[in-house]
């Protein structure tokens, strides 16, 4: 397999050394990451408009927190 070499800045690196299980490389990690990002158009109907506002909803209402535990922790991006 060929591998290639990539320069991250050195707090992208800590957040992606605190994201890495135990168990993974940090090939495995960007994977995982890169994973969640596919495409959802297969799913496109799949929820009633009012089911679909509410799953809309807590993902954002899970983005707001997840921000805040970032900035609480000093992240900032």
């Amino acid at each position: 397999m060929a591998s290639k070499t990539i320069m991250i800045q050195d707090d992208t690196y800590q957040k992606l050394a605190e994201l890495k299980k135990e168990s993974e490389s940090f090939n495995d990690v960007i994977q995982r990451l890169i994973y969640k990002f596919q495409n959802l158009d297969p799913y496109y109907g799949l929820l009633a408009d009012h089911d679909g506002d509410l799953v809309e909803d807590a993902i954002e209402k899970a983005r707001k927190e997840n921000d805040i535990a970032d900035l609480s922790r000093g992240d900032s991006s």
